[in-house]
């Protein structure tokens, strides 16, 4: 009698490779050693190595899991099938080495579903601090995704474990509801944007002018406007610490918390404006220093030496008729500057 190849599993909606490739040899072992991941992928210094720019392998894409062809062996599978379900990532993502967002709501869903919490892609996206489906801002593990191959296990287990862990979540999306539910009006409108702009090809382009505002928002000199929970294990075990101008804005926003995600997109849409002042203003007993109008953050960040020419150089490279510096609530003097 021939053998007949075990069926595979289906990967669930939005599942990560990594996530589908663990729950899958969960079940039918293939790999004996615990690490999927080659030796490479391991990091000891997480926040000195990011600074040289190290590259680390993604197990989540296809093309650097040199795991992927004894799965395709195994279950007879073939790459198309593969592409089809895991495709690369659509838009800027957090480095691999810093992924630990997730969303507990679809950790218990998934959990139900298959008997094991799923990891999902969206929540690697720079753009998404709040899961598209329960609309909660994302959690930060103390687990760090690159450490663990169960990743979604062990930060299951630490949301529901960890001291205080739970209750600071559920604080999260309650003590801030009025400015989450404004960021997540821009999140979604965002989104919208991004969709109609990949027709023409311009979806990028869409994100990373979003990116670069966000990156500017997280100027230390908006940090006032921030709770201090958002930067607790920023980039690591260590507290924040400024990688100076140049590095506060390029690399910062990957090391970030989803909550500090959060608040810059927050500010961002102020600066759009996609938030009103008045919107913004009524959110103030959530944060009483957090600045509520475009004239007030553009104040700030002209007062930092440096950071609106490289804004604005930045900002231009990434210019449609989607989102662009005109469309943008610049006060006259600001536009003087960047004209002149």
């Amino acid at each position: 009698m021939n053998s007949t190849k075990p069926v595979v599993p289906e990967p669930l909606a939005d599942e990560t490779l990594s996530s589908w490739m663990w729950r899958v040899n969960s079940q039918i072992p293939i790999i004996s050693h615990v690490r999927f991941s080659s030796p490479e992928g391991e990091i000891k210094n997480r926040d000195s190595m990011e600074l040289w720019a190290e590259r680390f392998e993604d197990r989540d894409l296809l093309n650097e899991n040199v795991y992927v062809e004894l799965f395709k062996k195994t279950f007879n599978i073939s790459q198309s099938w593969l592409s089809e379900r895991f495709p690369e990532f659509s838009r800027p993502t957090i480095p691999t080495q810093f992924r630990r967002a997730f969303c507990s709501q679809c950790f218990m869903a998934s959990f139900e579903q298959v008997g094991t919490p799923i990891s999902k892609v969206q929540w690697f996206y720079l753009t998404k601090p709040f899961c598209d489906l329960h609309h909660i801002p994302l959690h930060d593990s103390s687990i760090f995704f690159i450490n663990h191959d169960d990743y979604t296990i062990q930060a299951f287990v630490s949301y529901w474990d960890e001291p205080k862990f739970k209750e600071n979540c559920d604080a999260i999306c309650d003590v801030w509801r009025m400015r989450n539910s404004l960021a997540l009006k821009a999140q979604q409108r965002l989104h919208k944007l991004t969709r109609l702009a990949s027709k023409s090809g311009q979806s990028f382009n869409v994100q990373m002018f979003m990116v670069t505002l966000m990156r500017a928002m997280m100027s230390p000199a908006l940090h006032h406007g921030y709770p201090r929970i958002a930067f607790h294990h920023w980039g690591g075990s260590d507290p924040y610490a400024g990688l100076g101008f140049h590095g506060d804005f390029y690399q910062e926003i990957y090391r970030s918390t989803s909550l500090a995600r959060v608040y810059a997109l927050y500010f961002s849409a102020i600066i759009l404006g996609w938030i009103t002042s008045e919107q913004a203003r009524k959110t103030l007993h959530e944060g009483y220093f957090s600045p509520w109008s475009t004239d007030a953050i553009w104040s700030i960040l002209d007062k930092t030496s440096g950071i609106l020419s490289l804004l604005f150089s930045e900002l231009k490279l990434y210019e449609t008729s989607y989102l662009n510096l005109k469309s943008m609530e610049i006060p006259k003097l600001i536009r003087i500057r960047y004209d002149a």
